[in-house]
């Protein structure tokens, strides 16, 4: 079956999601977020819409090319070996996943016009967890779908997450096979044992 970019970047995304909440692997999940902010942006870029990396670089009066330079320095490191085989390079942190993943979200559901619910559901984690529940109406909904998220330890951010996509709201549209892209297997699959998975 062919696919297309997006459906490439879609596949990453969600599968970076996974990783992130569940096996806490900051490598792959750089790596997975990165390839789909740089599809999306690219797409985005040809057709003119929205670009996360654009307004980064015009808050901080840079070029785009050296948001991407941020991004790619320890994509890179991860990818070759030919220039500098001894290299050595500062380990990935959680937040700096959670922050491009983020990136990569919203990306995506620009690109896309479209996205899979538990995107949606990451953003409104993040928003949570970073934000709390009460600067905008957005972020007091995600505070309504995580509750206490911002006072809570990074392993208990983690843990909430999994319960959400393990054990959704009443009516939440996570499991709903009526939805498009909903990619539910995958959460069916980690309800059987991803809250024993550790957590950092």
């Amino acid at each position: 079956m062919a696919i297309t970019k997006l459906d490439a970047a879609r596949r990453q995304l969600l599968a970076a999601i996974h990783l992130h909440w569940f096996l806490v692997e900051p490598l792959a999940v750089y790596q997975l977020a990165a390839n789909v902010s740089e599809v999306c942006d690219k797409l985005l870029e040809k057709s003119g819409g929205t670009r996360i990396k654009k307004h980064v670089a015009d808050d901080h009066g840079w070029e785009v090319k050296h948001v991407n330079m941020l991004i790619n320095s320890a994509r890179n490191f991860m990818k070759h070996a030919d220039r500098d085989p001894a290299a050595i390079l500062e380990d990935i942190t959680f937040d700096e996943c959670t922050a491009l993943l983020l990136t990569a979200c919203i990306d995506y559901t620009m690109a896309a016009k479209r996205s899979p619910p538990v995107v949606g559901v990451f953003i409104a984690w993040f928003a949570a967890a970073k934000i709390g529940g009460s600067e905008s109406a957005f972020s007091a909904m995600a505070g309504g779908l995580f509750p206490g998220l911002a006072e809570m330890s990074q392993a208990d951010q983690i843990l909430a997450a999994r319960r959400f996509v393990i054990h959704p709201m009443q009516g939440d549209i996570l499991h709903d096979s009526r939805t498009e892209l909903s990619d539910s297997w995958r959460w069916n699959e980690l309800r059987k044992s991803g809250q024993d998975f550790r957590t950092g």
